[in-house]
């Protein structure tokens, strides 16, 4: 085979190729996110590590990229966390992967929260979160998550105790 003949097979196939990896990454999909926990990881004397965990559902064909975290904890209202956490994180494709947010809450901040709470048994939180993701074709996707609930107040207490 001649080699003008060649260099055109070989771009025909090229183009082939390329065209199957365009149509997969025409049909991208943002990823779903869901908070699964919140772990209190210690204490010392300034504040509290917390551990906020998250299950990330990639329904893609391909790997995707979690940028960082972009994050915010309000209790009964009241501002007590903002801030952003810049590791990279890859998703498998068509998987499921945990993702882990280590978060440090002063207790300075707690306490001007928790001076505001006027003898509430169980203060509710929000966790407002927004995962960024580099996406193939789509840039940059940014997925809110929202998780409320209230805190156990008599459970955290008894594992600052121990």
């Amino acid at each position: 085979m001649n080699r003008p003949l060649r260099l055109l097979l070989f771009a025909a196939l090229f183009a082939l190729a390329g065209c199957a990896g365009l149509s997969t990454l025409s049909e991208m999909t943002a990823p779903e996110v869901d908070v699964t926990g919140v772990k209190l990881l210690g204490t010392s004397l300034t504040g509290a590590d917390v551990l906020v965990q998250f299950r990330v559902d990639n329904p893609n064909a391909v790997d995707l990229v979690l940028d960082g975290i972009g994050y915010r904890l309000r209790l009964n209202g009241e501002p007590l966390l903002t801030g952003r956490h810049d590791r990279q994180v890859t998703i498998a494709a068509s998987g499921r992967t945990a993702v882990e947010l280590p978060v440090t809450i002063k207790f300075e901040d707690l306490y001007r929260v928790v001076r505001t709470l006027q003898g509430r048994k169980d203060p509710e939180y929000t966790l407002d979160a927004d995962l960024r993701f580099a996406v193939p074709v789509l840039g940059e996707v940014t997925v809110p998550v929202t998780q409320s609930g209230k805190v156990p107040v008599d459970r955290l207490l008894q594992q600052i105790g121990q």
